[in-house]
């Protein structure tokens, strides 16, 4: 199956269980990877053969940011359903790294991954 790939996008935001979390401005990180086939586009190298991944990422900052949340699962999720609703393509893998996280220990980051099919497409 061929692969669209979004690496390290640095997207703000307020998502945390702890007051403090949502009372500040933190970088998330996050990558998406969407898989479809790629074929037509490959051979015709037409943008409407395929997904704009300008597109894409409008949608999930737009997605990330139009509300707070407690859990990262929790904005993965919604960010998945969106790009369903929005897009065709079979299956997506979301990424959502905290560097930030309220851990008391040393760590790069902590991330979830979440990973769903398209039912519409099955």
């Amino acid at each position: 199956m061929d692969k669209i790939e979004v690496k390290n996008l640095k997207i703000v935001g307020r998502h945390g269980v702890f007051d403090f979390e949502r009372s500040q401005d933190r970088t998330f990180e996050l990558d998406l990877v969407l898989f479809l086939d790629l074929g037509k586009a490959s051979k015709s190298d037409n943008l409407e053969d395929t997904i704009d991944y300008a597109e894409i990422i409008d949608a999930v900052i737009k997605e990330f940011t139009k509300k707070n949340y407690n859990l990262i699962e929790a904005v993965a999720e919604s960010i998945i359903s969106r790009l369903f609703k929005e897009f065709n393509f079979n299956k997506v893998k979301v990424r959502i790294r905290k560097p930030h996280a309220p851990i008391d220990a040393e760590f790069d980051t902590v991330q979830v991954e979440l990973e769903r099919e398209n039912d519409k497409n099955l």
